[in-house]
């Protein structure tokens, strides 16, 4: 009693209980977000929303251009190269996102040390 390690012992009780009940609660609650599909899905779905309107203020701005010079667009292949821009964009979009949920995943895991291991040569490839 009254030895410094008690009193020392005290507070690292104190303070590892203030963590539990104040900090503990909101880092569960980000790792759960980081690790569930919950944030994934709501990513994917803006991908889709936003490459549609990045496409289609591209179109606008294409049709305006070849306006300013008389020349009429052909509505068949314009049609076939939107559709093709649309799938490769959407197809893009949700591949980063899946490999950005992956990687966080990953650095979650190991401790976000992944950045680190990819520099690192392992075994003489680099």
């Amino acid at each position: 009693m009254g030895w410094a390690s008690d009193t020392f012992a005290d507070l690292t009780r104190q303070q590892y209980q203030d963590w539990r009940e104040r900090f503990y609660p909101r880092l569960k609650t980000l790792m759960e977000q980081a690790s569930g599909e919950a944030l994934l899905d709501r990513q994917l779905g803006r991908a889709n929303w936003n490459t549609q309107n990045s496409l289609r203020s591209a179109l606008s701005a294409q049709t305006n251009q070849m306006a300013r010079y008389g020349t009429p667009l052909g509505q068949e292949a314009q049609d076939h190269r939107l559709g093709l821009r649309t799938a490769l964009a959407h197809a893009g979009a949700k591949n980063g996102i899946r490999e950005a949920a992956r990687s966080r995943r990953f650095a979650i895991l190991t401790g976000g040390a992944s950045g680190i291991r990819e520099q690192v040569s392992v075994g003489g490839d680099r």
